[in-house]
């Protein structure tokens, strides 16, 4: 049997994800926020002040097994029926949170959207994210996120642009 993380040890692992993402970006015009801990798209764009529609949800999901992220609007919901027929797969749900954690090293809640890049996940991005100018994200801890240019942000991202949204 697999032993569990402690929550030290599951908190400097998200630490370590928090400060990769910051290297990652550190060439772009970002904006680190730094705030009290949040746990949800609502919480995190009230404590942010910016629209939900700004924000960006990193969801780990699991279609028939396999685990691939995908990164929506704050005030968008992943359409599971689409999320099927666009992958052809006959199961499509949200990973539960030993998966997450297993495979990104972050908490439900603390996701960041660079789980491609230091996580070896497929990442897709769902249209409704390029409705802004700019974005802001979790980066792998609940109290620090980052707002930066979409077009940048859709720069490091390099991924397939879809429409799994409602």
């Amino acid at each position: 049997m697999e032993r569990k993380s402690s929550s030290k040890e599951r908190q400097n692992k998200m630490e370590k994800e928090a400060d990769a993402v910051k290297k990652l970006l550190n060439k772009f015009d970002i904006k680190i926020i730094k705030h009290k801990p949040t746990y949800t798209a609502v919480e995190s764009s009230k404590e942010r002040g910016i629209p939900l529609s700004q924000g960006v949800k990193s969801l780990i999901l699991d279609l028939d097994g396999k685990i691939i992220e995908v990164l929506i609007s704050g005030d968008y919901k992943i359409d599971l029926n689409k999320l099927k027929k666009y992958f052809n797969v006959k199961n499509a749900k949200l990973a539960d949170k030993e998966v997450v954690f297993k495979k990104t090293n972050c908490e439900i809640g603390s996701v960041h959207p660079f789980c491609k890049i230091f996580n070896n996940i497929e990442t897709y991005i769902d249209k409704s994210v390029l409705r802004n100018e700019k974005v802001d994200f979790s980066i792998g801890n609940f109290g620090e996120s980052i707002e930066m240019k979409t077009k940048d942000f859709v720069s490091v991202l390099k991924v397939e642009v879809i429409d799994v949204g409602k």
